[in-house]
């Protein structure tokens, strides 16, 4: 995954410099989305302000250092919702704001960075939830690979962007690429889409032990299955079930390359919306946002396409794995669910750990954890 993703992000290494990120200097609001049963064009934003311009003016009397310039890298394209997204202007939003804040100049601060999204108390809380993504004294370039919607209410919303950071400073050895999962969230405001809060960066590196179980290697070095650096750090910390794992690894035998959003890190922590603790946050669920080669998004108007045969393959799995995405196959109620939510994604889930058939003590109480989640039809 790693080398596919330098090779995409190679032009942007080897080009000259583009000073500034002026691109990124909007008011973060969009007009709302309305839900659409058919592919529709993307939605274009409205013209926004320009931020206010928060850079000190340069001291005269200031030392200049000697050291070259940073290597050259050009701005990222911004990315471009596709036609059958069923909130593009969501997605477009959250996407802006997550290049935004992974791009940035040598020199440019957190605070300066944070100040082109947010401003006064609501930008000081920006800039603790991010401050992973910042390099001081270097640069920074933000690619998005795909935003997929973690949640999404009558006036809020969640959007995980899968995002590669390019990063690097003068005089290093070259510069490095992670991918992180950032939980963007909006709110409606006046019938637009508004930034809202980061709920997670992505979570924290974590090195790669010699120890893990087979289930995980196998799932760290298998070239079908792409990871981002979050799911995989999640993997090496031993935050995901070997169940799960060994059931990835099937999927890809069944279906070809999957293309993994997430696994715990980034994932918001409950049922967005609800107070229920999600799957992910367990290490027993997993959301793909291309299964086969096919974007699920684009598959999901079809009962032929590879992503309902990928569907298929998972429900008939010996495990009898929890399914969300674009069909109910076993109707609502069943193991199988479908909503506004899972139109981009497939959520795999396995079943909890099941108890020895003893019945309980008379008046115990119930363990709420251990019920089936699948009675929700938004339960990612």
């Amino acid at each position: 995954m790693h080398q596919r993703l330098l090779l995409r992000l190679m032009p942007l290494l080897l080009a000259g410099l583009v000073a500034g990120c002026g691109m990124f200097d909007d008011i973060f609001t969009v007009g709302v989305d309305v839900e659409v049963e058919e592919p529709q064009p993307t939605s274009t934003p409205a013209d926004p302000d320009v931020a206010e311009n928060t850079e000190e003016p340069e001291d005269p009397g200031a030392e200049t250092s000697a050291e070259p310039p940073p290597p050259a890298t050009p701005l990222p394209a911004a990315y471009e919702a596709l036609d059958a997204e069923s909130h593009p202007n969501a997605k477009t939003l959250a996407s802006e704001i997550a290049q935004t804040l992974t791009t940035y100049e040598v020199g440019e601060t957190l605070e300066e960075v944070t100040a082109r999204v947010a401003s006064g108390e609501q930008r000081e809380r920006l800039a603790e939830a991010v401050a992973s993504l910042h390099h001081p004294g270097g640069w920074s370039r933000g690619e998005v690979v795909y935003p997929q919607f973690g949640g999404l209410t009558a006036d809020s919303t969640s959007v995980m962007v899968v995002l590669a950071q390019t990063f690097g400073e003068p005089g290093a050895d070259g510069p490095r690429t992670e991918v992180r999962v950032l939980d963007v969230r909006l709110r409606l405001q006046d019938d637009a889409w508004v930034f809202d809060e980061i709920a997670s960066a992505g979570g924290e590196p974590a090195d790669r032990p010699d120890d893990l179980p087979p289930e995980a290697v196998a799932v760290l070095d298998d070239p079908r299955i792409e990871l981002p650096d979050s799911a995989r750090w999640d993997i090496h910390r031993g935050a995901v079930e070997p169940e799960l794992l060994a059931l990835m690894t099937r999927m890809a035998d069944a279906t070809g390359d999957l293309g993994v959003v997430v696994l715990e890190s980034g994932h918001p922590y409950n049922v967005y919306g609800t107070d229920r603790v999600s799957d992910h946050m367990r290490g027993r669920a997993v959301d793909f946002y291309r299964i086969g080669g096919e974007m699920v998004i684009e598959g999901r108007f079809s009962e032929t396409s590879v992503t309902y045969q990928a569907v298929q393959a998972i429900y008939d799995d010996a495990s009898e794995p929890v399914i969300g995405s674009p069909w109910a196959l076993d109707a609502f109620g069943g193991r199988s669910f479908t909503d506004a939510v899972h139109l981009d994604h497939i959520h795999m889930a396995i079943r909890p750990p099941r108890e020895p058939d003893v019945a309980p003590e008379e008046g115990a109480p119930v363990d709420e954890d251990a019920t089936d989640e699948t009675e929700s039809a938004t339960d990612d």
